[in-house]
């Protein structure tokens, strides 16, 4: 009877440690099917997303630069606090200008549709 009893207790055990360990991997597949289908929509509007620079205008003082820019994607483009300007010259420096109303910084008041173009005015401080 003493066997009896414990043969009953493992295999309660093991049935418990089973179901354990199924729902843990039900729960893992089940998370990183939700990181796909997030990840698959991320990509759907980088896809679909394309900009291009038509024209600059840079201040006689250098410390701003107006861009003339295109959406030549499918994707409306709206979220400007995600963009960053980043300015690169000729004599190979660069200049990082995040999305700000404050200087270093840049604003836009265009909702740049696909097909549609605009201007954003970017102020930034000389490095030094």
């Amino acid at each position: 009877m003493e066997n009896f009893a414990i043969t009953l207790v493992c295999i309660a055990l093991l049935i418990a440690a089973a179901v354990s360990l199924c729902m843990t991997a039900l729960n893992a597949v089940n998370t990183t099917a939700d990181a796909l289908r997030q990840e698959e929509v991320l990509s759907r509007d980088m896809v679909n997303t394309s900009i291009s620079c038509e024209n600059a205008v840079t201040s006689p003082g250098g410390n701003s630069v107006t861009l003339y820019v295109a959406n030549t994607g499918n994707t409306s483009l709206a979220d400007y606090a995600a963009w960053d300007v980043i300015v690169r010259y000729q004599d190979g420096g660069t200049n990082w200008i995040p999305n700000s109303v404050a200087t270093p910084g840049w604003t836009s008041s265009a909702f740049f549709f696909p097909g549609q173009a605009g201007n954003i005015p970017a102020q930034y401080l000389e490095p030094g």
